[in-house]
């Protein structure tokens, strides 16, 4: 439910109403939108864990379930893909798609995703790396990262680098005197060379 507003807001889009929240299955609310309306899609779906999911959400510590169960990794696609399918639809040819998985079947989702968006569209494979591996430590490599598939649609994506901020109390002076560039916005930053000086790094680890 929508609470009301005391000054209704300007409709930031000409396309579809972004100040609504959309209620119901994804798939049929996506087969509602126009084609190339949005500008970024990112996805946190059920990783085909093989597992039942339960949380107490809110203030009324409301109790909400979900099963994570498919008869098998295939069945998991099948009931991806139309979902995939429309979501490639409604994306702009400048936007950007991101599909949070994990081991359980990230493999199979790239393939999938290849299908649908091209396999030129595959942007990168970003890894979450968890902090803390869970169980398994001492008997196998534990999977202690997920894993996001970023695509484009195929016209030129839209990409806003992302910058850490730096604290100038941290910058003395022999430090901030390598910083002797500045951008429009008055961010300072250096130039460098990314080669590893050690011409024999990449045999120290075999």
């Amino acid at each position: 439910m929508l609470a009301p507003m005391a000054k209704a807001a300007s409709k930031p889009s000409a396309v579809i109403d972004t100040r609504v929240i959309y209620c119901g299955d994804n798939l049929e609310q996506l087969r509602k939108l126009p084609d190339a309306c949005v500008d970024l899609i990112y996805i946190d779906p059920p990783f085909n864990s093989n597992r039942n999911y339960e949380v107490f959400w809110g203030e009324t510590k409301e109790k909400r379930a979900f099963a994570d169960r498919h008869a098998s990794t295939q069945a998991y696609i099948e009931f991806m893909r139309p979902r995939c399918i429309e979501l490639h639809r409604v994306l702009k040819k400048t936007g950007s798609f991101y599909y949070h998985c994990d081991w359980h079947a990230s493999h199979y989702v790239k393939v999938m995703l290849d299908q649908i968006f091209g396999e030129n569209q595959f942007q990168t494979e970003i890894i979450w790396r968890r902090n803390l591996a869970k169980g398994l430590a001492f008997t196998a490599f534990p999977n202690n990262h997920d894993t996001i598939l970023y695509y484009s649609y195929g016209g030129t994506v839209t990409f806003h680098r992302p910058y850490d901020p730096y604290d100038p109390d941290n910058l003395d002076e022999k430090t901030a005197s390598k910083y002797s560039h500045s951008d429009p916005d008055g961010r300072i930053y250096r130039l460098d060379n990314l080669i590893n000086p050690n011409p024999k790094s990449s045999q120290s680890h075999l």
